[in-house]
């Protein structure tokens, strides 16, 4: 078991946050679970089951609060070590091999079937798979029409790879920067100024406008890009950092009663109107229920998770292809099991076994050993041993 080595300009040996590499890890197998649930929470999704589940609802509302924006801050994270030992023309082809590739792979070839599930499902289609394809090009997904420009589930890299080229002039100027160490009681400032930057998108941004619709993930395209630039000044600022490890039992203690009290309130279904003082105050919760979340998490992570072994360096490169190739699986298998005359805890074990079974066996007998599939998937060339 390898260990990270700090030193004292706040990166380790190598410049690898090994509990970065775990968290990532650990929340795309989240990821797994939130889309085998999404069959039967309230939502509309792609497919759904006849009979719908008010746990699901609920743990499905608890993983939107803080999953998605957890995957922007590790990201802006990365891209802060990212920086320090590429070019900004080395970064951006590192972008396009490893995001834009697969996005494209994913709207052309991974979303197809998803989009005939649906429709089929939604009686917005009758026919099989083959008679549709030719529809699949007919409109953009999300405005009437098919084509998926934005892979479904790979929104995600679609906004990183538009955060990174829209960011990145800002974040050249930072890392030029000489920042002097902050004290401990300015360090708790910048905490609570990332709470009121990340609330101030949705308390002015109307839910029912373009920029703050709540359609990725929960939350808007604004919220996410100062999540991904949040990410990359936290990291740039060491003391920052060492806060979440040195008080991650105070932030486990606010985490918990934040959560509390933003689940009471989705319980009751206590509605606010927008441009409201209570519903500023409803924003300005859950953004710190949102990054409570993240820096007690990195704080425990950096404690008890900062070391690598085989399990992890099998698990880092596996991550993006589980990503990408999870819910075209997951739609798949689920559209036959919500058939099925059975509970919905045992439909959900279902999918999720089946599905991870064989997302896993998909991954390493084909993707990982066929060079092209490794290229579609954003992965590196295989190491001869």
């Amino acid at each position: 078991m390898e260990k990270a080595i700090p030193t004292n300009d706040g990166l380790t040996s190598g410049s690898r946050q090994y509990y970065l590499d775990w968290l990532r890890a650990i929340t795309i197998l989240l990821v797994f679970l939130f889309h085998c649930g999404r069959f039967f929470d309230f939502d509309d999704w792609h497919v759904k089951d006849a009979t719908l589940s008010p746990l699901a609802n609920f743990l499905t509302f608890f993983l939107v609060e803080w999953m998605m924006p957890m995957f922007f801050f590790i990201s802006g994270a990365s891209t802060w070590y990212a920086l320090w030992s590429k070019t900004s023309g080395r970064f951006i082809m590192d972008r396009v091999k490893r995001i834009l590739v697969p996005l494209l792979f994913g709207v052309f070839i991974l979303s197809p079937h998803q989009v005939y599930l649906e429709r089929l499902t939604h009686h917005q289609f009758t026919g099989g798979l083959i008679d549709f394809l030719p529809h699949y090009f007919s409109g953009w997904y999300a405005f009437g029409g098919n084509f998926a420009w934005m892979g479904l589930h790979l929104w995600y890299l679609l906004l990183l790879f538009i955060f990174s080229l829209v960011a990145l002039p800002l974040f050249l100027f930072l890392k030029r920067i000489r920042q002097r160490p902050g004290s401990a009681r300015r360090t708790m400032l910048y905490l609570v100024g990332f709470v009121v930057v990340l609330a101030l998108p949705g308390c002015l941004l109307t839910p029912d406008g373009v920029l703050g619709m709540r359609v990725w993930g929960g939350w808007n395209i604004i919220e996410h890009l100062f999540l991904f630039i949040l990410g990359y000044y936290a990291f740039s600022r060491p003391e920052i950092t060492r806060s979440w490890l040195a008080y991650r039992y105070s932030f486990l203690v606010i985490t918990v009663l934040l959560t509390i009290v933003n689940l009471y309130l989705f319980l009751h279904h206590t509605g606010f109107a927008f441009g409201t003082g209570a519903y500023a105050l409803k924003i300005v919760l859950r953004a710190a229920v949102c990054l409570a979340w993240i820096f007690t998490l990195i704080g425990f992570a950096e404690s008890k998770l900062n070391y690598t072994n085989s399990y992890l360096k099998y698990c880092n490169e596996a991550v993006l292809p589980f990503y990408i190739i999870h819910q075209p699986v997951i739609i798949l298998i689920g559209y036959y099991i919500v058939q099925l005359q059975a509970p919905i805890g045992a439909k959900y074990l279902m999918i999720m076994v089946s599905s991870f079974i064989i997302v896993v066996a998909l991954y390493e007998f084909l993707i990982r050993r066929v060079a092209v599939l490794r290229f579609l998937f954003g992965m590196s060339k295989a190491v001869r041993r």
